[in-house]
């Protein structure tokens, strides 16, 4: 018996020196802990001293003045205009025969191809009737009225000159191709017969050297145009059956020889009109 309560005194005291021992770690521990955390802590303040105070906010920018909204650059592209055109074609040599001064019609295009340099396309039109003299062509009597008819169409290159913003001047030069249209017409002989010659045509190729210039009327929109030409025409480059003589019977059934008529010596043209800026 005593030995058993001697057993359970043994275990009291060995459980009471572990629980000490377990207290006294612990407290070393939360010791050393503390100690950490208060070196922490010391040193985050003495971090927190040390370090610069964070810098003040730049100032807000002042507000930027409205935007000026102004309209893109104008840029001229194409003229497309028509308007009336004077035509005077001389003819060379002495036939007798006349080529009277016509209005017709004139349309152009004219495209910027540098600021200083300008292509135009053009074509002329023109129509009307002239009086031939007694015994012109060769003929023995009165020929009357005739049909004239021409046009032509052509290139030309055009240096151009900007006095102003709304003025232009150019001189031109280019080549260009047209046909002559001579109606049917009537010969009148002094014993009172009458007998037709049938019409006749021909082509031509004409060296054009001219002056214009133009005004907007309304900037960027409409411009007046005026424009000179003079032409030559080379003889190498004029045929057909107008240029050659013809023949026709009279009213006795006899054949009679109708002359050529003129070739173009050279010529004037002169446009006037209105020009659609695009």
């Amino acid at each position: 018996m005593r030995a058993r309560v001697k057993r359970l005194e043994d275990r009291r005291r060995r459980g009471r020196r572990a629980l000490a021992s377990a207290a006294a770690i612990t407290l070393a521990l939360g010791g050393v802990m503390g100690t950490a955390r208060g070196a922490s802590a010391s040193e985050e303040a003495a971090d927190a001293a040390a370090a610069p105070a964070a810098p003040e906010p730049p100032p807000r920018p002042k507000e930027l003045p409205p935007l000026d909204i102004t309209e893109p650059p104008f840029t001229r592209h194409v003229d497309f205009g028509g308007g009336v055109a004077l035509v005077h074609r001389i003819p060379s040599g002495d036939t007798g025969v006349r080529y009277p001064a016509s209005v017709g019609m004139g349309l152009w295009a004219r495209v910027d191809i540098t600021r200083y340099l300008r292509a135009s396309l053009y074509a002329v039109r023109t129509e009307r009737d002239f009086n031939m003299p007694s015994g012109a062509l060769g003929l023995v009597g009165d020929p009357g009225d005739a049909e004239f008819y021409t046009y032509s169409f052509g290139l030309r290159i055009a240096p151009t000159w900007r006095i102003t913003p709304r003025a232009r001047a150019w001189v031109s030069a280019g080549a260009g191709w047209g046909r002559l249209e001579l109606g049917r017409f009537s010969v009148a002989t002094s014993g009172g017969s009458v007998f037709p010659v049938r019409e006749r045509a021909a082509s031509f190729v004409e060296i054009p050297l001219g002056l214009g210039a133009s005004f907007d009327v309304v900037p960027r929109w409409l411009a007046l145009e005026i424009e000179t030409t003079g032409a030559f025409y080379p003889e190498t480059a004029q045929r057909g059956r107008a240029f050659e003589e013809e023949q026709a019977i009279d009213a006795s059934g006899r054949r009679v020889t109708v002359g050529p008529f003129p070739r173009f010596a050279g010529g004037f043209v002169t446009t006037l009109g209105l020009s659609l800026v695009l």
